[in-house]
């Protein structure tokens, strides 16, 4: 097959680019052609009043229609896929390329089709309030603190969602869990078009870190930015609480939240760790804890740890406990809970045999369900069965 990607890029390498990167290897592996037409919001540095015209390109962009008419055109693939579309490429691609012809899928990383800015999670915690076609919501709580870029995301969603951009040109969503269809179908997409396709990792290395894995472990990790949003807060008292437990901390720091001059002794901050590092701190951990208190789409680091046959700490919520599994690959606590997650982490220490066992376990569900094999075949079940457009 020939397939074609489309994708915006953040301002830096994120992990949604990640992701595509890895699909498009896996799909080319498998002998199709792919190729991709980007756009970098970087760009917008250079254009002058760049951030104003973010606005009007996230509407309808000219140049990124052309551009992509044109890839079309050249390359007649047989299926476009779609990531990230703001602000340069614009939804208003989309019934252009319907008319040409072409069936589309679309991996869903975040929850901007219903929610403006992707998060459903503001200054004032999580919020659904824009869901149902309600996005001046995004404006009254100034969910982007900046009210021109609250109003800039308030009103290009609402257009894309008048205009039926996504549900009626979009022929397959790809959704990471459960937890996120389940949103979409909420708010008005049909469920027949939404399919789960969990994210994917490389599995030939778990069965080498199990036999690496050291056996006396020195205690929990945890790996991502330390702010509000990702609870680092909760991962902090819960070490106040556990003053025999070894804290490792990974993660640029948001001074405007998180003071690291006020953290317990037990605690370690290792700051911005490289690729290398973070497998090696994720091999020595006993656990990997995770603390968010938004809903993510699905956390790459999860299957991070299981390739090095670590278990997981995670909240009780949003689509968490479908990757980890009380008791099979990790431990669930109760959400924004800091004295159930030390009660969790002290029992990941009062019981070192059983958190040995998860890790042997979450290798084995990494190999049976988030392997590219698997993701492959997911991903080829769907897209064969798509109907050629009628244009």
């Amino acid at each position: 097959m020939k397939i074609l990607q489309i994708h915006n890029h953040y301002g830096g390498h994120s992990g949604e680019t990640s992701v595509m990167e890895k699909q498009l290897e896996l799909l080319e592996n498998n002998g199709h052609q792919v190729r991709t037409y980007t756009r970098s919001s970087e760009e917008l540095k250079t254009i002058r009043h760049g951030a104003f015209k973010a606005f009007f390109t996230a509407l309808y962009n000219p140049s990124s229609i052309d551009g992509i008419t044109k890839a079309i055109q050249g390359f007649r693939p047989d299926i476009v896929h779609v990531h990230n579309l703001y602000p340069l490429v614009s939804p208003a691609i989309l019934p252009v390329i319907r008319g040409m012809g072409i069936p589309m899928v679309m991996t869903v990383h975040n929850y901007r089709l219903v929610c403006p800015n992707g998060l459903f999670y503001n200054k004032g915690g999580v919020c659904e309030r824009c869901s149902g076609g309600k996005e001046w919501h995004c404006i009254l709580q100034n969910c982007e603190e900046s009210l021109p870029k609250s109003i800039g995301y308030a009103v290009r969603n609402a257009w894309a969602r008048i205009a039926r951009q996504y549900s009626e040109n979009i022929d397959a969503f790809l959704c990471l869990t459960n937890f996120q269809k389940n949103k979409l179908v909420a708010n008005g997409f049909q469920e027949s078009k939404c399919h789960v396709v969990p994210n994917f990792i490389e599995t030939g290395l778990a069965g080498e870190s199990l036999a690496k894995k050291p056996g006396n472990k020195p205690g929990v990790l945890f790996i991502g930015r330390l702010n509000r949003q990702k609870g680092i807060d909760i991962i902090v008292e819960s070490a106040r609480r556990c003053p025999e437990v070894s804290f490792r901390l990974a993660g640029s720091v948001d001074t405007s939240f998180f003071n690291p001059d006020r953290v317990p002794p037990n605690v370690q901050l290792l700051g911005v760790i490289d690729e290398d590092q973070k497998q090696s701190e994720l091999l020595q951990a006993s656990a990997l804890v995770f603390a968010s208190r938004s809903y993510e789409g699905f956390p790459m680091v999860f299957l991070e740890a299981m390739q090095q046959g670590t278990p997981v700490i995670a909240p009780r919520y949003a689509g968490y406990p479908e990757v980890i599994r009380e008791g099979e690959n990790g431990w669930l606590f109760g959400f924004n809970d800091p004295e159930d997650l030390a009660r969790t982490i002290r029992k990941v220490f009062a019981e070192p045999g059983q958190a040995e066992s998860m890790g042997r376990n979450g290798c084995r569900v990494l190999e049976n369900e988030y392997s590219g094999e698997v993701w492959y075949r997911m991903y080829m079940d769907i897209v064969e069965k798509l109907p050629k457009v009628v244009s």
